[in-house]
């Protein structure tokens, strides 16, 4: 009987303190290696190793998404890139953008970026108000404001 109860004390102590260390995390630490932090007039975007963070000027908080990411050098301004509207973070099994305008991140998950370094400016756009991403092996991703994120072939 005692070891069961030793065994139980032990389990939700453990779960405790995992608890409280995630909680404890801070929601702008993205790793290491990342690249140099960009901004826009209504956000903060930070991309690394761990995933990518957003602060919003509006909540005046930090808004993290865990990913894989991808960090080599030639990848920076393409992977990560931020206008006033939208953040857009691609990286392997999960493209995202942060939408200002909802105030949260807004994912497309299972997918990989095509980060081929020759086409990096024709298959990574961020526009005003859209962005589209070529998905390694297929077909393109576009995500708007009104309608989220939907597949169509490039012409």
């Amino acid at each position: 009987m005692k070891t069961k109860i030793l065994a139980l004390t032990s389990i939700i102590v453990f779960t405790l303190i995992c608890s409280i260390n995630l909680y404890a995390q801070d929601p702008s630490d993205v790793g290491t290696p990342a690249f140099a932090p960009i901004s826009s007039k209504t956000m903060t975007l930070k991309y690394g190793f761990k995933g990518a963070s957003v602060y919003d000027t509006t909540l005046k908080k930090w808004q993290f998404l865990k990913m894989t990411t991808i960090t080599r050098s030639k990848v920076e301004g393409f992977v990560n890139q931020i206008n006033d509207n939208l953040a857009l973070a691609a990286g392997i099994g999960t493209i995202a953008v942060y939408d200002f305008s909802k105030h949260r991140w807004i994912v497309y998950e299972r997918v990989t970026v095509d980060d081929s370094t020759a086409m990096l400016d024709k298959n990574i756009i961020l526009g005003k108000d859209y962005a589209i991403v070529k998905v390694l092996n297929g077909n393109f991703l576009k995500y708007t404001p009104q309608t989220g994120w939907y597949e169509f072939r490039k012409q």
